[in-house]
């Protein structure tokens, strides 16, 4: 049907539904084509090889298997659809489409791999029973990880592993071994996290075969085995499994000039769900991409009947219960939030000045950063700099000064860190100011982690200054797949912090370091290359880390450091509020805030985090209270809680139980926790109330 003009933009909702489902914004080439482009905002785009062997040896892309070969390709792009009909695509292209076409491919390899039981080759897709679907449901839902259930992965590496040790001669390994006797070194870190199950004494053995096939690759933190070289001769006949990366066992890597490690300590365990199924949101969204099989009704292709679907819907196998993140204590946040700030107003401008001078010296030679010398680097980051510490242009960086025969760039994990934390390495220096600016930026806003790592640096303030500008995470319904914009007002001192991020990249940018200003939190790689790094969820929580370290946060009873997070510190604005006043510290608070009455700042709070994350540190104030022995606002909460733990000494349980439970008393309709505003003769003042909730209410 010929529109007229003025209702072109009804064009799309007259597309016949099987033309309409040939076109996606990631597919970069025809539908009907046997490898098909594709890409997510990568940088280069990826293939997807619709040529694979099913279970009677005869290629998907052969005549006789279209009906199938259509009922893939078909199923792949309506799962990336919106719900509510197939013209429009759902959420942000590298956020929300990427994950439901991963699940999809999960499912579809599950059907490759599982082909021969199924016969799909013979009866396709219409010969899935309601039992077969159920079935595949409770198998990717017996484990958290769907590369465990679908690929058996690291059962799968275990064995290819071993397998490929047993292929090369005995005397071909041992001059391995001798030509790079880094291979045979296995640290206590490596032994303590193995997982794979290989004897340790085998261990060198395999990876001096991984070089041998040269199936290693150089990354960050060491040589690491190239899990997709791998994958692609485990899993041959798949079309997703072949080509992604998986799970890294550290056991296998090993590094020539640079040790392994990247923390100090092991990470303090970030969720509390320690469950060997899989959660219930993750097994929703697989539940999600098989019901979508029902689209193929649609396009009049084979599919498993209705009724099968339906019961498929409707299967739901014992699952695991949702995580909840860890509470970081918060003293030791606002310590951290104290640390940044110091750290920020005595050298944030000096770190991000010297690596402009840094950047512009390397210009004008037309060098790489690791062409300066020791001396070169100490000139250039200033006296200031070099009375702080400063003697080299980074601790992980192979420089001109260097030996040509130094062995270990980094050295031993107690010589990094005593470096570390003596500032000799500008580079790190600047990655752990840019991980004060997230740390502060983070707190002050209560943002979602994808949202900050994402800001850019031109575009993440108003012209006032006064708001931050940022795209939400969760705001892309019914918007053509494209981030709401918002803006929420901003703390004084993040906005320094951020104002010197953008002048550094606009310098950077003048004089022709970098094309143009990256991500806010973007930083230069900590191996010395001539670029600046994008800030990533990886690089956003790799800064946080060195922070940690830098500052050397404590331990935990079982002897790890609490690295920061930050979904964990959503809740600590609001924190903020309960603290200063608990300390009498308020006034710092209303500064930040530009609020003189602390109802005032109270409504702010509650208007701008949201209701999940504000009841979560309310649970935390009353717990953290309790086990500190101060009772006096809480006894109609202690009644409560005694009458669960048998004991009125919270002293001696753990603030984590506590708060599980006053969480738990919360959602129930129990108890609320508020602030009672009162003033006296120093004017409005507030103390933190659990008062039990009537009967009726609580019902």
């Amino acid at each position: 049907m010929q529109l007229p003009p003025e209702l072109d933009f009804l064009a799309p909702f007259l597309v016949e539904p099987t033309e309409a489902y040939k076109y996606a914004t990631w597919l970069l080439n025809d539908f009907d084509a046997d490898v098909w482009e594709y890409s997510f905002e990568y940088k280069t785009p990826k293939e997807l090889d619709w040529r694979v062997k099913l279970d009677d040896h005869s290629l998907l892309t052969e005549p006789k298997n279209k009906n199938l070969l259509l009922g893939f390709k078909y199923f792949l792009i309506a799962n990336t659809r919106d719900s509510t009909g197939y013209q429009g695509e759902t959420n942000d292209l590298g956020g929300q489409q990427l994950v439901r076409f991963t699940k999809a491919c999960y499912i579809l390899d599950y059907l490759l791999i599982n082909g021969r039981r199924y016969q799909l080759a013979k009866y396709g897709l219409e010969g899935l029973t309601a039992g077969n679907l159920q079935e595949m449901l409770k198998t990717i839902a017996g484990h958290p990880s769907a590369l465990e259930t679908i690929y058996n992965w690291r059962e799968s590496l275990r064995d290819f592993c071993v397998a490929l040790a047993l292929k090369v001669e005995s005397d071909v390994i041992t001059e391995i071994l001798a030509a790079v006797p880094q291979l045979s070194v296995i640290t206590e870190e490596q032994i303590a996290d193995d997982e794979l199950d290989i004897p340790n004494a085998l261990i060198p053995q395999v990876r001096a075969a991984l070089y041998y096939f040269d199936l290693y690759h150089i990354q960050a933190s060491g040589r690491q085995p190239n899990t997709i070289k791998i994958s692609q001769d485990i899993y041959k006949n798949t079309l997703w499994g072949l080509s992604s990366p998986k799970t890294l066992y550290g056991i296998l890597s090993y590094n020539i000039d640079s040790a392994t490690f990247i923390r100090e300590y092991r990470r303090a365990p970030v969720t509390s769900s320690t469950s060997k199924t899989m959660q219930e949101g993750a097994y929703f969204s697989y539940r999600r991409a098989v019901y979508t099989l029902g689209v193929l009704h649609e396009l009049w292709l084979p599919a498993p009947t209705v009724e099968a679907l339906i019961k498929a819907d409707q299967f739901s196998p014992q699952l695991a219960s949702a995580g909840r993140f860890r509470t970081l204590p918060s003293e030791v946040v606002f310590k951290g939030l104290r640390q940044a700030i110091e750290f920020h107003l005595d050298y944030g401008k000096e770190l991000t000045k010297a690596f402009c001078r840094v950047a512009l010296e390397c210009r004008k030679r037309g060098v790489s950063p690791t062409a300066l010398t020791h001396a070169d680097v100490q000139k250039l980051a200033g006296p200031k700099l070099y009375a702080f510490g400063v003697r080299k242009l980074g601790l992980s960086v192979k420089s001109a000064s260097d030996g040509i025969h130094q062995n270990c760039i980094k050295g031993e994990k107690s010589e990094y860190f005593d470096s570390l934390r003596s500032n000799n390495g500008l580079y790190e220096l600047i990655a752990i100011y840019i991980g004060c600016a997230q740390l502060t930026v983070g707190i002050l806003t209560a943002r979602r982690a994808s949202e900050l790592y994402g800001l850019n640096a031109l575009e993440c303030l108003d012209e006032t200054e006064l708001w931050l500008l940022f795209k939400n995470a969760k705001s892309t319904r019914h918007l053509f797949g494209l981030r709401r914009r918002e803006a929420r007002p901003i703390e004084p001192i993040a906005v320094d912090m951020i104002k010197t991020l953008i002048r550094m990249q606009k310098v950077l940018t003048r004089i022709g370091y970098i094309d143009k200003p990256q991500t806010l939190f973007a930083a230069p790689s900590l191996l010395g290359s001539a670029t600046l790094i994008d800030s990533t969820a990886d690089s956003y929580n790799r800064k946080l880390d060195l922070f940690c370290d830098y500052f050397e946060t404590p331990l935990n009873a079982n002897g790890e450091r609490y690295y920061f997070r930050q979904h964990q510190m959503r809740r600590f604005f609001a924190m903020l509020f309960f603290y200063c006043g608990s300390f009498a510290k308020l006034d710092t608070l209303q500064w930040m805030l530009g609020h003189t009455d602390p109802t005032h700042v109270y409504r702010y709070i509650t208007e701008s985090t949201d209701g999940a994350i504000l009841a979560s540190a309310k649970a935390q104030v009353a717990a953290e209270e309790l086990h500190q022995g101060n009772y006096e606002n809480f006894k109609d909460l202690m009644q409560l809680l005694k009458e669960h733990y048998g004991t009125e000494k919270f002293t001696l349980i753990s603030a984590d139980d506590l708060e599980d439970q006053i969480m738990e008393l919360m959602k129930e309709g129990w108890i609320e926790i508020e602030p009672e505003f009162f003033s006296d003769h120093q004017g409005k003042k507030f103390k933190i109330v659990a008062r039990l909730k009537r009967s009726s209410e609580a019902a």
